[in-house]
């Protein structure tokens, strides 16, 4: 980190939905081209574990403009008056010289908040609906994502420690410890369904659309009907992932909605709107809704279930083979997120087919990056002396579930190291299916290991799957003349 006192002529804010890679990979790209360039940059973090690097006013006072480069809502209202460029966390990775530009050239307009604080398309480029949706939906996930794995891992922990009680009824539970953790994890994972649909709602319409959220994804969660409130011996069925999604964007627009219609009351009610009138008139609206579509969705999760549970072999290796894929497409853009998202509703049923499918997308996910770091690791002449030692960082990013680490390759070299990494991670995914592997955890790699099902052969898939994609990438790839690579002829 730069000195406290160094005044810095850019600032920046990288985020992206998970906050674990893209962030600091887009921090480092704008902070290293400032070097390069001569313009001072200093960038905030905002990942996984909160801010880091946080602008002070007086920086921002000082500063000639700000680059927003976030997959995510930031909060903007500290830079009134600035020139501000709001893009894609990717483009802070792959064209940072282009962002800094906007800035000096001054084609970054000036950011007036007026009555929203949240980061505005319009600062900087046009968001597309499809791009403006995954931001909400990945708003969601990321604070979804630790109740998931926390719980998850403590379930599979108590099944763990009580095999003696495997396939009855008290499995799980059969002891004081197991049942501790089953208990525990259980309720963290409880938190699932209304967090995500809390920080979707949250992420459209701010504060006043978490309260609304939150109650939407309970009520897709209880699977609460007319009909179940009614009659005690109708069986309420949890609309599920699929609910809590509808329910996160139904909040959302709801609470906008009634923004509108409340602009319309008197100046001396200002102060009621957040405390009562929004929570009463959302929850009621919210309430409404689930009420009527939790019996169409909990229908189509049922049926949904009954299709994944009823698939052949040959079917789920297909299924496998697609989802390892498509997390090599784009590693963690929206490909990539579309089969995690899809993971991670399946595995919110609880069934097997859906911890199989988990485990799928996991290896599929791990794999691109252990692809380059063998490929720089045993055809050294194929990359230069930098991508090397970048290379061996990447046996780390790939067990642990890291796929953005092979991002630097790909751009480098996007036609060789993409077609490679989803070949590679296509098979590790089929593999993991034709296995039976298993996962009770939608994230951590092989960190989880001794609670994934049949883990021996998850690791068989991981290495043939890594293995399949470095030889094709080594092997199409051409050498570098020794000038490149660095090394003797």
């Amino acid at each position: 980190m730069a000195d406290s006192e160094e005044t810095y002529r850019i600032l920046g804010i990288t985020a992206c939905p998970t906050g674990i890679a893209h962030t600091y990979m887009a921090a480092e790209g704008l902070t290293q081209k400032g070097k390069e360039l001569g313009i001072p940059i200093k960038v905030e973090t905002q990942g996984s574990v909160g801010a880091k690097n946080v602008l002070t006013a007086e920086e921002i006072a000082k500063a000639d403009g700000i680059i927003i480069a976030a997959d995510k809502n930031v909060d903007m209202s500290r830079f009134e008056g600035k020139r501000v460029y709001v893009t894609t966390v990717t483009k802070g990775i792959s064209e940072p010289e282009v962002l800094i530009e906007k800035i000096t050239s001054g084609e970054a307009p000036i950011y007036h908040s007026g009555k929203k604080a949240a980061a505005a398309p319009a600062s900087g480029e046009k968001d597309s609906a499809g791009h403006t949706i995954y931001k909400h939906l990945m708003s969601g996930v990321s604070h979804m994502l630790p109740f998931v794995v926390g719980g998850g891992i403590l379930i599979a922990i108590a099944f763990l420690l009580d095999g003696s009680a495997a396939g009855t009824s008290s499995f799980g539970t059969s002891t004081v410890v197991p049942a501790f953790f089953k208990n525990v994890g259980g309720v963290a994972f409880g938190f699932m369904l209304p967090i995500l649909a809390g920080y979707i709602a949250y992420s459209i319409a701010d504060r006043p659309g978490l309260a609304v959220g939150f109650v939407g994804g309970s009520l897709a969660a209880s699977g609460m009907t007319f009909a179940s409130i009614m009659d005690s011996t109708v069986t309420a069925v949890p609309s599920g992932f699929l609910g809590a999604l509808i329910a996160g964007f139904a909040g959302g627009y709801i609470v906008l909605g009634l923004g509108k219609l409340f602009d319309k009351l008197p100046d001396s009610l200002e102060g009621i709107k957040p405390v009562l009138l929004f929570p009463l008139c959302g929850i009621f609206i919210m309430g409404l809704l689930m009420f009527l579509i939790n019996p169409v969705v909990g229908a189509i999760n049922t049926g949904i279930t009954a299709w994944l549970n009823g698939l052949g072999s040959g079917n789920k290796i297909v299924l496998g083979l697609v989802l390892g894929g498509m997390m090599s497409v784009d590693m963690g853009g929206p490909i990539n997120k579309a089969a995690y998202v899809f993971g991670t509703a399946a595995l919110a049923s609880g069934d097997q087919i859906g911890q199989e499918i988990m485990a799928a997308v996991m290896v599929g996910g791990m794999v691109p990056p252990i692809v380059t770091a063998l490929s720089t690791t045993f055809f050294k002449n194929r990359w230069t002396e930098e991508e090397r030692k970048a290379g061996v960082v990447n046996y780390i990013m790939g067990i642990s579930f890291i796929s953005e680490g092979a991002i630097p390759f790909a751009a480098a070299d996007p036609l060789h190291v993409l077609v490679s990494c989803i070949c590679g991670s296509a098979v590790a995914g089929a593999l993991s299916m034709a296995f039976g592997c298993a996962s009770p955890a939608p994230h951590g790699g092989l960190w989880v290991a001794a609670v994934l099902t049949n883990w021996p052969m998850f690791i068989v898939a991981l290495i043939v799957g890594s293995i399949v994609g470095a030889l094709i990438l080594s092997f199409w790839k051409k050498p570098l003349p020794p000038e490149e690579s660095g090394l003797e002829k």
